[in-house]
């Protein structure tokens, strides 16, 4: 699969859809640029920007309509190619405990469940996707 690092204005379309804003409330005319880093791959975008510990980063998907029911293979392709690219030391997602398709698609590319947060508006699963064993 032909993965492809692309620029934020590229990236706007992957989360176009109401679907692609819930929990997060991303917006495409809200993504931030560098020194976030963007993705994609077969309808698919990987948005990946360092958290506050050296080698960890945080990843955000994004998911075009069209690609829906399709997207393990493609994101599994992003991660591998961020991790070949920048060797982290662990990425890190968050997502609304509401969620159930995202938590889904998390653990479907390789994320697993390592805490929660209580919030007043909700639960947010913490996951992790290591890149060492």
């Amino acid at each position: 699969m032909k993965v492809a690092r692309i620029t934020v204005d590229e990236a706007r379309e992957y989360f176009a859809h109401p679907s692609q804003q819930k929990g997060a409330q991303i917006t495409p005319d809200a993504l931030p640029g560098d020194p976030f880093e963007y993705w994609a791959c077969s309808g698919v975008c990987g948005v990946f920007h360092q958290d506050h510990w050296p080698g960890v980063w945080m990843a955000h998907y994004g998911v075009m309509p069209w690609a829906w029911g399709r997207t393990a293979k493609p994101a599994r392709a992003i991660l591998q190619t961020f991790c070949d690219t920048h060797d982290p030391a662990q990425i890190i997602g968050w997502t609304d405990a509401a969620n159930r398709a995202a938590l889904s698609f998390a653990r479907r590319i390789g994320f697993r469940e390592t805490g929660r947060i209580s919030l007043p508006d909700g639960a947010v699963v913490m996951t992790e996707f290591r890149t060492w064993q």
